[in-house]
């Protein structure tokens, strides 16, 4: 019985990888909620909106320290199931982030019970700006950056024309990409733009500089994914024998947009807060309006049936969700429903794990 319960063991952590692998994986998944609450715009403390002169309440400070505590705490207790292989890695992943994101909720629900038992919106004068620039003088895409992308696409379908012309879902895949980041850069590019009214052509200046970066850094992340699908179906055609494991080849080009995303998102910060804007302006009497009622699920969930924006920026993270409030975001929640659905009676098929 032992032998056998050995041969489990060694089985699954040749399918899981090896245990530093995994503790890897719980120490990013940590680092990347711990970053968070340092990364949110200073008036969105746990997706919760506050006037600026309440930023620095004890209150947040302490709510802060008890999330980073739990965050770590839970995280030990991670580790220590895959040190002990008390659980699967897929179960304790998954364990983590739920406990993740149950601390992430009690932190928002504790900011907003101290904003509205300290009446903190009381006596101000709330408003929201706008800046007609944006519009009239867009952030226009650097489009030539979706070239390598598109041109890994042509090299990966010459060669699969030669080698393997059964085998072209890498193809495909590259192909469907390159017209969704297309499309999602179009659709940023026009997002309703975070303008504070507190100071609203510094927070416009740094919203273009952030804009810009962010496009950017998608067009380039195509060709990341598209390098990693050449490799990959290199290896499928057989094209070439490495002693490099391809896992490692292959996941190069993603490691690198990754970090390249990491550190535009530390030095921007959400929504580009962080970055200095190209003047200097006097603070407004106004406060940016508090807009809680139509965020839901801890600041993730935006839904306002007046607001004809269909892409809103996140209260947390570097990215934008859609308004469920807007007709379009159902029509795109239902499509991605019924391929989900297709997929799952195996009439659109799916990459296989480990294909």
């Amino acid at each position: 019985m032992r032998d056998r319960a050995g041969l489990l063991r060694r089985e699954r952590a040749a399918m899981t990888g090896p245990v530093w692998l995994r503790l890897a994986l719980i120490g990013c998944t940590a680092a990347v909620f711990l970053s968070a609450p340092a990364l949110a715009r200073p008036t969105l403390p746990f997706g919760v909106r506050i006037p600026a002169g309440r930023t620095g309440e004890p209150v947040i400070a302490l709510v802060r320290r008890r999330y980073h505590q739990g965050i770590v705490a839970a995280a030990l207790i991670a580790c220590a199931a895959v040190l002990f292989d008390w659980f699967g890695p897929d179960v304790v992943l998954i364990a983590l982030i739920v406990a993740y994101s149950l601390l992430g909720t009690l932190a928002h629900r504790s900011i907003v019970t101290a904003k509205r038992d300290g009446g903190w919106y009381a006596g101000t004068r709330q408003a929201v700006a706008t800046d007609t620039s944006l519009r009239s003088d867009p952030v226009r895409p650097q489009w030539s950056l979706l070239v390598p992308s598109v041109l890994l696409a042509v090299v990966t379908a010459v060669i699969g024309l030669f080698e393997d012309t059964a085998a072209f879902s890498t193809v495909l895949a590259q192909v469907l990409v390159v017209v969704l980041v297309s499309l999602l850069t179009v659709a940023i590019a026009r997002a309703r733009p975070e303008i504070d009214a507190a100071q609203p052509a510094a927070s416009a200046s740094r919203y273009r500089e952030y804009l810009h970066g962010v496009l950017s850094l998608l067009l380039i992340s195509a060709g990341c994914v598209n390098a990693t699908l050449l490799v990959v179906s290199l290896q499928l055609w057989k094209v070439f024998e490495t002693t490099v494991p391809v896992t490692i080849v292959a996941y190069l080009p993603l490691a690198a947009a990754f970090i390249a995303w990491i550190v535009f998102s530390v030095r921007a910060g959400d929504a580009g807060h962080r970055l200095s804007p190209t003047g200097d302006e006097a603070e407004t009497r106004y406060e940016q309006r508090d807009d809680d009622r139509y965020w839901h699920a801890a600041g993730m969930v935006y839904l306002n049936r007046n607001d004809p924006a269909l892409l809103v920026h996140r209260r947390v993270g570097t990215y934008w969700t859609l308004n469920l409030g807007h007709p379009v975001a159902w029509l795109i929640l239902t499509a991605v429903a019924v391929v989900g659905v297709l997929a799952g009676f195996g009439v659109v098929t799916l990459p296989e794990k480990g294909a």
